[in-house]
């Protein structure tokens, strides 16, 4: 079995016809427990928890086979309601039926909501590393929002069917999700993985490092040949860079 290592994501190629993604992601201090520093609904926690993964997963054309969550919380309530949230999610991108395991805290009381969650995809081509040329563009979906900012705008997040409508697309090179790290550590990460820069143009240097939280941002690699159609279809994209030779 040869392992490798793309961006967030372990990648397993067990055979030359079976690849597998593996991807995860955890949240801290997000519910509604004593100690907890954002209070919200645990299965908002959830939720915003798998949907990194999933994103990641589904950038690269990997379709998840399974979720296993581990939740640092007794099952009832906490485990129960983190538990219906990641079965909501579930549902919203379409992935109902996929296998869901975990596993809660019976031993040991808890002051603070934890939450780590695994998703398995499976490649059906095999992993094919995307490829950006010079003179490609990027383009923004979504706002960089976290914590209390992402509970507010919950309905307004970019979609799971966007984002399968934007990997169909031929004039798409790449997608990536951003999270903690921020727009233009994610949009540099594109550019030397194909021995390119990136040239940003908007928006501010602030907005460009801020945090997107739970992949409240998602960045696209558009070709130049076919900018004007993949606008045309998805107005709402902001064009915020482009990749240069260095």
């Amino acid at each position: 079995m040869k392992t490798n290592q793309f961006r967030d994501l372990t990648i397993l190629e067990l055979s030359p016809e079976v690849n597998l993604a593996i991807a995860c992601d955890s949240s801290a201090s997000i519910g509604e427990k004593e100690h907890d520093t954002v209070k919200v609904d645990p299965g908002v926690t959830a939720a915003c928890c798998l949907r990194v993964p999933l994103f990641e997963l589904i950038c690269v054309g990997a379709k998840p086979i399974s979720i296993v969550d581990v939740i640092g919380n007794e099952l009832e309530p906490t485990g129960k309601k983190m538990i219906a949230g990641i079965k909501r999610e579930m549902k919203k991108a379409g992935l109902e039926d996929i296998p869901l395991n975990g596993s809660t805290e019976e031993n040991m009381t808890t002051s603070m909501s934890s939450l780590g969650i695994t998703v398995t995809g499976q490649f059906t081509e095999g992993f094919i590393k995307p490829e950006i040329r010079a003179d490609d563009y990027l383009f923004q979906l979504g706002e960089p929002l976290v914590g209390p900012e992402v509970v507010a705008n919950l309905d307004s997040l970019c979609s799971y069917s966007e984002l399968y409508q934007l990997k169909s697309e031929t004039g798409v090179a790449d997608l990536l999700p951003v999270g903690s790290k921020g727009m233009k550590y994610e949009g540099q990460l594109m550019a030397s993985e194909n021995e390119l820069s990136i040239v940003f143009h908007r928006p501010d240097e602030r907005q460009l490092q801020q945090s997107a939280g739970p992949s409240t941002v998602v960045l696209i690699a558009v070709s130049a040949k076919l900018k004007s159609e993949v606008v045309k279809k998805h107005p709402h994209l902001i064009e915020i860079g482009q990749f240069k030779h260095v």
